[in-house]
């Protein structure tokens, strides 16, 4: 469903005292809307007012802060003024237009004084008011959370309402679980793993239901269920230890930043360095890979020959017997066919005539073919080890730069770089523990899956010794067959979106971008690497600027944006900050033409919000959606207001 905010109005909301409405109009062509405010006047709660609006979320607020004591949601003022026994409320009502009408939806919270003086705040309460065949149909409790996830899923929000300081770093510090779980939302993968996971329930019920006719088909029952528990205790540690490799995968994105942003320039370098070593050590762990598994393979192919040694020796000691004897000729070296050719006579004296010359030719290739053969078989596995010692050489001596590289920081006279070597050391080794123990548990589910499917069997065999239980084993067999199908199809639904992702997200990168030439190529990988491939055909990933970074996090998001299907409006907090004017000049001139027909909000300080991003905007920008924050002397309350171009 598609729609767009007609207004949003404030009561008591943090630094916004009293009700105050901002009121938009809406053009596809004039798609932009300006809200001004200096840092700290009150322009990221508008964002936050949305998101708590919607979801009960403040993007910009730690939940865990919050808890601990944080500045409450009510306007400090209005509580501050408040006798025991009095209250006051905060709300946030933003109206929408959808194609079936317009809604409203609205967040209240009430907090107060007790007797004693002491300072509550009630739960908040949310209201749904949208129409239902001609009417306005008000809708309070758990069902308004599941209307407003039908307008905009929660999974989604951070696509539309976005923190552009977070945006400008999620490709620096995220990690590939990031960008995938960002890829999966668009998708809504999670109706495939809610409908496989009511299946395996439905599953149970069905087993349960059968009559356990023999002793084995009880057994083997007991044994299928404890497998399935097992696998699900299994995935769950899977998914913690996800979590564990993506927060420290996280934090050690920002430690290697620091050092590689330090002011120190040998520390910058070093760093940059091991950006390039990491790269090269991944790339040469691909290669061995690659060439133990060809060799791997080969010894596969000529096991056989292996095995049966001892019967290929009695074999050629017989014909060899036999040639020895006179009874089989002798093998004839390729050299011996090709005198003859050349002399054009035979050992026998007489001439070659007729087609004796060409039969000649033919068999001398065939021997040609055979003796290299041999060659190639002999060789075959000396060479492979070659490339493998070859590639571990390499290999070694990378690793062994990487260590020095360490040591080389961590004798730095400045406490605090030694500080964060050690952390960046610490986390490489939980991060490499971890993805150890996460491979392990992985292969550890593929034995269980493996051994399920074997008792699966088992159990169809003995459900088919009963004709009372046929009907059953048919369903079982039913449910089963879904599950395999939903498996494969999360997995095709998912490397499609990620196509799809990639090349939107490449499009809108090269499109933005100010160095038109100095970048080829955006990559999403199978492990959901993002590469940024630079003209020289390095990776420049790490090395982005500051607008480079936003500039690929609103491609990215962008085209999350158009692969979900759903059409809201995108706000976006500080979307200029912290880049270079030839940025601003490309973000402000080619957004509005991606998000064209979307209602875009930008939320900028004075110092974005400069002559040329004014002049740009004009074009897409009415004078009545342009709105200034202004705080009052004490710089503790805001208003925010319609402000004339």
């Amino acid at each position: 469903m598609r729609f767009t905010i007609s207004s949003i109005t404030l009561t008591n909301y943090r630094q916004f005292q009293g009700t105050q409405t901002l009121n938009f109009s809406f053009n596809k062509k004039k798609n932009v809307a300006v809200i001004l405010g200096k840092n700290g006047a009150g322009k990221s709660n508008i964002l936050n007012a949305l998101t708590w609006c919607f979801y009960g979320i403040e993007v910009h607020k730690d939940p865990k802060a919050q808890e601990s004591g944080g500045m409450p949601i009510i306007n400090v003022t209005e509580l501050a003024a408040l006798k025991p026994n009095q209250s006051t409320y905060a709300e946030v009502l933003v109206n929408i237009e959808t194609d079936i009408g317009p809604w409203t939806i609205k967040r209240y919270i009430e907090g107060g004084k007790t007797a004693f003086g002491k300072m509550y705040l009630d739960p908040p309460k949310l209201t749904v008011i949208h129409p239902v065949g001609g009417q306005d149909k008000i809708v309070e409790g758990d069902e308004t959370q599941k209307l407003i996830n039908n307008l905009l899923p929660e999974a989604l929000r951070n696509f539309f309402f976005i923190d552009g300081e977070q945006l400008r770093e999620f490709f620096k510090f995220s990690s590939p679980q990031e960008v995938a779980e960002a890829i999966d939302n668009v998708s809504q993968l999670d109706l495939i793993m809610k409908a496989t996971d009511n299946l395996l329930k439905y599953e149970k019920q069905l087993r349960k239901s059968v009559k356990s006719t023999t002793p084995q088909l009880e057994a083997v029952q007991r044994q299928i269920e404890t497998l399935q528990r097992k696998i699900e205790d299994e995935n769950a540690s899977l998914r913690d230890l996800h979590e564990e490799i993506e927060k420290d995968s996280r934090e050690l994105a920002q430690v290697e930043d620091y050092l590689r942003q330090h002011n120190d320039a040998s520390v910058a370098a070093l760093q940059r360095e091991r950006d390039s070593l990491k790269t090269d050590v991944q790339t040469l762990k691909t290669h061995l890979q690659d060439e133990e598994t060809n060799r791997n393979g080969y010894l596969v192919d000529i096991t056989p020959f292996i095995l049966l040694k001892d019967e290929i020796r009695t074999t050629y000691q017989l014909i060899q017997y036999k040639v020895d004897k006179g009874e089989l000729p002798p093998k004839i070296k390729e050299t011996f066919v090709r005198e003859l050719i050349e002399r054009g006579r035979c050992i026998c004296g007489n001439e070659l005539i007729g087609n004796a010359k060409s039969e000649l030719e033919a068999y001398s290739k065939k021997l040609v073919l055979s003796e290299l053969s041999e060659v190639s078989i002999s060789g075959k596995t000396t060479i492979e080890d070659i490339k493998i010692d070859l590639f571990k050489d390499q290999f070694d001596r990378k690793m062994l730069r990487l260590e020095h590289i360490s040591e080389e920081i961590k004798g730095h006279n400045i406490d605090e770089i030694r500080r964060y070597e050690e952390r960046q050391n610490q986390l490489t080794s939980i991060i490499n523990r971890n993805k150890q123990q996460q491979l392990m548990r992985k292969a550890g589910i593929g034995t269980l899956n493996s051994t399920l499917e074997e008792k699966m069997e088992q159990e169809k065999i003995e459900l088919s010794k009963d004709k009372k239980n046929a009907h059953l084993r048919i369903k079982l067999q039913l449910v089963q067959d879904a599950r395999t199908t939903l498996a494969n199809t999360e997995y095709v639904v998912k490397a499609k979106i990620r196509n799809q992702v990639e090349k939107s997200t490449k499009e809108n990168f090269l499109t933005l971008i100010r160095k038109k030439t100095a970048f080829t190529d955006v990559l999403i990988d199978e492990e959901f690497n993002v590469k940024i491939i630079h003209s020289h055909g390095y990776n420049a990933i790490n090395d982005l600027s500051a607008g480079e970074y936003m500039i690929l996090g609103l491609s990215f998001m962008s085209a999350l944006m158009t692969i979900s299907g759903f059409h809201a409006p995108v706000i976006i907090d500080t979307p200029l900050g912290k880049i270079d004017d030839e940025h601003r000049e490309y973000i402000t001139t080619e957004l509005p033409k991606f998000l064209s027909g979307t209602q875009l909000t930008l939320l900028v300080t004075p110092t974005e919000y400069d002559t040329n991003v004014e002049q740009n905007l004009q074009e897409y920008l009415l004078t009545e959606n342009f709105f200034e924050i202004m705080e009052d002397e004490s710089k503790t309350t805001s208003q925010v207001k319609s402000h004339v171009c």
